[in-house]
């Protein structure tokens, strides 16, 4: 039984990834939330009689575009049929679009977040990025980022980058493990040497380790140097013809953060095929 939020703004984009989650977990028992967040509410914490009946009427309205919004989509979705497997449950929800995600993965035993992205040009691609970008390594479900225009194609193997400097466990994997084992695909682990260091004897255990996890038979290891970790793996996933690429959402220097974006935030919005993101609380 899979739990998945589908956060939307029943926009075109968000939509293809509402289809892209159905394919995915096709002959899986799926409880689909279709999530609005109507983020533009306003709190009723005034004083004033006229404030507070302008802040009734704001969200009045925004709630029943929500509400048509959810109905309209749930209709599309009936008419091109719903697998039996698949449940989908509407919600309006009101607050900032990550504490509200954030509450409602806690409540619901979310597994994955399925969100349509795109890159930042334009006033709606940096906004849909930005809240991508902000559940990465923040939230404990597994955010899974669906590029523009991505339509679904058969999972027959999956790349996961990775640094060997991790503490691998099968919880934290569940994610991508879960996935492999859905569409019988192969896993092609990805170690990038960016500085042509070699494996340290901690990173030799750990890779040791996730070999016996992954089990040989299923999957493959591979190593490049002397190249960027974004530009390595995307170029990497390509090159396979990989159907989707795994990464785990480390903890970042707080005050770098504020200045940059961090290499996992700039891969997602400028990705190829769907990145699906672990965070590294989970293992």
């Amino acid at each position: 039984m899979r739990n998945v939020i589908l956060p939307t703004d029943f926009s075109p984009n968000a939509q293809k990834a509402i289809a892209y989650a159905q394919n995915l977990f096709k002959g899986n028992t799926t409880t689909f939330y279709l999530v609005n967040v109507m983020d533009g509410a306003v709190p009723y914490s005034t004083t004033g009689i006229g404030t507070k009946r302008m802040a009734e009427t704001i969200n009045k309205s925004l709630l029943e575009q929500s509400n048509e919004g959810l109905e309209t989509t749930m209709a599309d979705l009936k008419a091109q049929g719903i697998a039996e497997e698949h449940t989908f449950v509407p919600c309006s929800l009101k607050g900032s679009f990550f504490n509200t995600i954030e509450k409602f993965i806690e409540e619901k035993d979310i597994h994955y977040v399925i969100m349509g992205t795109k890159g930042a040009s334009g006033l709606k691609e940096m906004t849909l990025g930005s809240n991508t970008s902000s559940l990465l390594g923040k939230v404990l479900a597994a955010v899974l980022a669906v590029p523009e225009n991505y339509s679904f194609q058969n999972i027959e193997e999956l790349v996961f980058a990775t640094d060997f400097e991790v503490d691998y466990s099968e919880k934290g994997l569940a994610p991508l493990l879960d996935l492999r084992r859905d569409h019988n695909a192969r896993i092609a682990v990805l170690f990038l040497d960016e500085q042509r260091k070699g494996l340290s004897g901690t990173q030799i255990t750990a890779k040791s380790y996730l070999q016996t996890l992954l089990k040989e038979e299923n999957s493959d290891f591979f190593e490049l140097d002397g190249v960027g970790v974004a530009m390595g793996a995307r170029l990497f996933t390509k090159s396979r013809r990989a159907d989707l690429l795994c990464l785990v959402a480390k903890k970042h220097d707080k005050l770098l953060d504020l200045f940059r974006k961090s290499e996992t935030k700039g891969m997602v919005n400028h990705a190829d095929v769907p990145i699906l993101v672990l965070n590294q609380a989970n293992f």
